[in-house]
Formats: C-alpha cells, structure tokens, sequence
C-alpha cells in the first residue's frame, strides 16, 4: 500500500553575494526563471538557511518586501525565497539553521591536514571540482551542477572521510567534523517541526555543502519523500 507523505525539497545553492555580475539584467531575469522553475513544485512552506533566532528579523525584511519597501540583497535567501514566496503569497519563511561553536575553525583542520598527511589531502581534495558560473552559463545549469547527484556525492564523501585526519588518539578532524555535523542534524530537526501534514511541500534553500548531509538525513528518517531538484531545473 502507497502511504502519502510529506515531500521536500532540499535546493543546494552557491553563496549568491560572491557574485557581482548577478546584478545584471541578464542574470537578474534567470533568477526569475529559476523562481518560476520551483514554483511549480508548489512549496507550502520555504525553509532558508538562516539561523532560527533570527527567524522575526528574516520575516520583517520579508513583510517589508511585499509592500515594496526592501530591496532585495544579492543573497539566495532574498533572490530566491523572497521572491517565490511572494509569488505563492506566503506568509512567512522558515530560519531553520544553528551555529554554535566548533572546537576549531574548518581553515585550522584543512592547514594541519595539508602540513601533516599530505596524501590524504590529496586523497580528500583532487578530485572534488567546485562549478563555475562562466559567462555562457546559465543560472540553470549552474544550479543543475550544484545539485548534481555525482557532485554531492563528493561533497559527502569529502565530509565523512575529515574523520580520518589525526591519529589514534589525536582526533585533529572531529574538532571540527563534530560541530558541522550537529549542526545538519540540527537543521533537520528543525526542518521537520515544520512538517504539520502529509500534504506539505517543504523547499529548503541551503549551501549545497549541507544539502547531501541534510537529504540523508531526511531519507534515514523515512519521514518524507525526497524530491529531486535537478527535476525542476530542467
């Protein structure tokens, strides 16, 4: 028997503010093609990725928007969520993020690991290739690569195996790896309180480092169907 559940949609992204070149007319009427691509997922709820103790200041800026009264930052939260959630008349987003503090900054594990197991460095980065938004690309096929599954994978993979730098005892990686981790599963815990029925389509916009993580977590969960983004980007 087919049991109807939830479906969401986790949409990796890039960090929208590293590129100036967004603000141009042509970019700026591909990112309205990409709103129109996710609207026809019909989200009930859109999730950003922005922490939960800024979720009023998150939805100020967005009442501000719908009146007109807010020019939208070049960031994938207002670029994106912004925009479709207007588009679909929705009241509020959803900040579902958490930061803390790592015993240590990713910059200080990457250095230690690039000094002391060279090969494993070597092992855990050569084969990971970030995509680059070229001028004949399209934002589509931007974001189709970000969410390539082959792509993720390698982001999962680069993830689990920081487990491995240090030594018997001198566990150099989980000074980081412990806190990158609780804060994903933190994410979706917080993305499934927002779950209230088995009609819901959740969007998640969120950096597409945490958009594997976060997906497994969801699919181990089996509380919901994984929808594939890549399907509305065609």
């Amino acid at each position: 028997m087919v049991v109807n559940k939830p479906r969401i949609l986790v949409l990796g992204t890039f960090h929208m503010s590293s590129y100036e070149e967004l603000n141009s007319q042509e970019r700026q009427e591909e990112i309205n093609e990409l709103v129109s691509k996710l609207e026809k997922f019909h989200p009930t709820k859109i999730a950003v990725e922005m922490e939960v103790s800024k979720n009023e200041e998150l939805n100020k800026r967005y009442r501000l928007y719908k009146y007109g009264n807010y020019h939208l930052k070049m960031n994938e939260i207002y670029q994106i969520g912004f925009r479709l959630a207007s588009k679909l008349q929705h009241e509020q987003l959803y900040a579902v993020d958490w930061m803390g503090k790592a015993d240590k900054e990713y910059e200080e594990i990457e250095a230690w690991l690039k000094n002391n197991q060279q090969d494993l460095y070597k092992e855990l980065f050569e084969g990971v290739h970030f995509p680059q938004l070229v001028r004949n690309k399209s934002l589509l096929e931007f974001y189709r690569e970000f969410n390539h599954p082959f792509f993720l994978n390698q982001l999962n993979k680069l993830y689990v195996n920081m487990a491995r730098i240090g030594d018997f005892n001198n566990y150099i990686g989980m000074d980081w790896l412990t806190w990158w981790y609780k804060r994903n599963l933190i994410i979706f815990s917080n993305l499934t309180r927002h779950i209230e029925s088995k009609n819901e389509n959740i969007l998640f916009i969120v950096g597409c480092s945490h958009s594997s993580i976060v997906t497994k977590f969801l699919e181990e969960s089996e509380l919901c169907e994984i929808v594939d983004p890549v399907k509305f980007l065609s």
